[in-house]
C-alpha cells in the first residue's frame, strides 16, 4: 500500500485547519452557541503577562485564549474523542486559530500536555458568570455554604474587589433580578461550622456574612 497520499493528505488537512481563517463567532453571543475548532494551552513562560483583557496571566486559573467572544464569556470546552469538559473564562487571544487553555484547564481534558485535541466550544455563560467556574470541580453536594465579602451594582467594581482581596478561589456570583447584582463569594462549604471557621481565620477586616445555598 503505497502511504504517501495518505500522509500528504494528513499534512494538508492540518496545515489548512492551521492556516484557515478566524473562527467566525455570531453576535451578539448567546448561550448554546456553539464551534468546533483545535485546542490547545500556553504555559508558565507567559505567567504574570497582562493578557488581551489587562489581567495578569495565571497557569492555575480556567481561563482561555479565544477569538470573537466578549472578554469574560464562560465556554464548555469539551474533547470530541473524549468525554472530559472544562468551563473556562475568556480572558485573551489566541495567536493562532485555536482556542488555548491555561496548563489546569487542559488537565481537565488531557493528561498529556502535548499536542492539541479536537474541541467541541460552546457558551455556557456570559461575562459576569463567573460561578459556572465551580463545575469544573467534582459534584458535590447541592446544598452548601459561602462566605459572602460584598454586592456590586457592576461587573468592574466587583473584579476590583477581588484584586484587592487578595484570596484565592473568589468568585463573582450574579443575581439577576429587578436588576444585575454581582456578589463575590468565597469557598463551598458542607456545613456552616466549616465557613464560619473559614470567616474567622481568613476574613479579618471584612464585613463578611455566611451564606446557606441550595442549588
Amino acid at each position: 500500500m503505497n502511504r504517501v497520499p495518505v500522509i500528504l493528505s494528513f499534512i494538508l488537512c492540518m496545515t489548512s485547519i492551521a492556516c484557515g481563517p478566524r473562527l467566525h463567532v455570531r453576535h451578539p453571543v448567546a448561550p448554546g452557541d456553539t464551534y468546533y475548532t483545535w485546542v490547545t494551552w500556553y504555559g508558565d513562560e507567559f505567567k504574570g503577562k497582562a493578557t488581551a483583557s489587562g489581567e495578569p496571566y495565571d497557569p492555575q486559573q480556567f481561563t482561555c485564549a479565544a477569538d470573537g467572544f466578549p472578554f469574560g464569556t464562560m465556554l464548555e470546552v469539551s474533547d470530541i474523542d473524549g468525554e472530559a469538559t472544562v468551563v473556562v473564562r475568556v480572558t485573551d487571544r489566541p495567536g493562532k486559530n485555536v482556542v488555548d487553555l491555561t496548563p489546569k484547564a487542559f488537565m481537565m481534558l488531557s493528561k498529556e500536555q502535548a499536542g492539541r485535541l479536537r474541541g467541541k466550544i460552546t457558551v455556557v455563560g456570559l461575562p459576569g458568570e463567573n460561578s459556572l467556574l465551580r463545575r469544573n470541580v467534582a459534584e458535590g453536594p447541592e446544598h452548601f455554604f459561602t462566605v459572602q465579602f460584598g454586592a456590586y451594582s457592576t461587573l468592574e467594581k466587583a473584579r476590583a474587589f477581588i484584586d484587592s482581596l487578595g484570596i484565592a478561589g473568589a468568585y463573582i456570583y450574579l443575581e439577576q433580578g429587578d436588576r444585575a447584582i454581582y456578589r463575590v463569594r468565597v469557598g463551598r462549604f458542607a456545613d456552616r461550622d466549616s465557613a464560619e471557621k473559614f470567616k474567622a481565620e481568613q476574613a479579618k477586616g471584612h464585613e463578611t456574612v455566611v451564606v446557606e445555598v441550595s442549588e
